[in-house]
């Protein structure tokens, strides 16, 4: 079982609604990818309500948080 696919399911969403908006891809100043064009997040410490990710350069960089793609 691929618990990525079965995930929104599981919450209420349809599989498909998650795929539908593509979200455009977050590099930061250094060349490091902090958000990829699926809308995941690669970073230890997001800050939610700012829609700031921490990139390993110790930089805080704007993502993609929530409703807003």
């Amino acid at each position: 079982m691929n618990t990525a696919e079965k995930m929104p399911e599981r919450y209420g969403m349809k599989a498909s609604a998650a795929n539908e908006s593509p979200v455009k891809e977050v590099v930061c100043q250094c060349g490091h990818r902090i958000c990829d064009s699926e809308g995941v997040i690669r970073s230890r410490c997001v800050k939610i309500v700012e829609g700031v990710a921490l990139c390993r350069c110790k930089r805080w960089v704007e993502v993609p948080v929530g409703n807003q793609g």
